[in-house]
């Protein structure tokens, strides 16, 4: 991120530190975007959101919610504030009268979007459906295509439904390599040297909540990096 980008999402006071960005979610439909996303939105620590998962219909448009997280580094309380969009999983356009599939939202996501900025892309997929693990290719390539990729973009490799599953469809074998596919696809593509700790993989389940603090720190030490927010600190105001 350059310095006039951060200038305008970062914001340092002698006990405060805001920073703001965006968090997107891509993946197969059905795979519990728009679930995780509530429960994200509505994060505190022991207490989630309770959401209804049969209340939760397959998305065919793009979603967006906000949510802001607390954190306390030495004396200053850090508040990160963002907004999240949920891309629909329907590949290519939709027919007339059928929603959005993915390339009407995201042509329409940079249209709708106040922040500019893509902090965390969280490739979604589920657990117990090995085809929409092995799907997150087509959905890395769409997100660099459309630029949502960036220098300071944290890549986070999210499965779901935990809860579906007594032995997972995809291993822990296969997601290390999923993560060096990602880093090598994004160094083919884009010519970004992503450092190891930008991409990361997290496994939830959004019915019994199992994971969801650690997506939570996930996403934050994602913007921890791309702010690099101990330097801030060290510095003790943002030149």
């Amino acid at each position: 991120m350059d310095s006039n980008s951060r200038k305008k999402l970062l914001i340092c006071r002698e006990t405060d530190i805001i920073c703001t960005g965006g968090v997107v979610f891509i993946g197969d439909g059905a795979v519990g975007k728009t679930h995780t996303a509530l429960n994200l939105a509505s994060y505190k620590k022991g207490s989630f959101y309770t959401a209804d998962c049969t209340n939760l219909s397959k998305s065919v448009n793009l979603e967006f919610d906000y949510f802001i997280l607390y954190s306390n580094i030495e004396k200053y309380k850090v508040t990160i504030s963002s907004q999240l969009f949920i891309m629909p999983g329907q590949k290519g356009k939709a027919e007339v009268g059928e929603g959005l599939a993915f390339e009407d939202a995201v042509d329409m996501y940079f249209n709708v979007r106040s922040i500019n900025d893509v902090i965390a892309l969280i490739l979604t997929y589920s657990l117990a459906d090995i085809r929409t693990f092995q799907n997150l290719e087509y959905w890395l390539n769409r997100a660099i295509d459309h630029e949502l990729i960036s220098d300071y973009t944290n890549i986070i490799l999210l499965g779901t439904h935990m809860d579906h599953v007594i032995s997972s469809d995809v291993s822990d074998y296969m997601i290390s390599d999923g993560e060096a596919f990602v880093k090598q696809r994004i160094d083919d593509k884009l010519g970004l040297k992503l450092s190891s700790d930008r991409i990361s993989s997290v496994e939830i389940s959004n019915l019994n909540r199992t994971g969801i603090d650690e997506l939570q720190d996930s996403v934050s030490n994602a913007f921890f990096r791309a702010f690099e927010i101990e330097k801030v600190i060290q510095q003790g105001n943002y030149d």
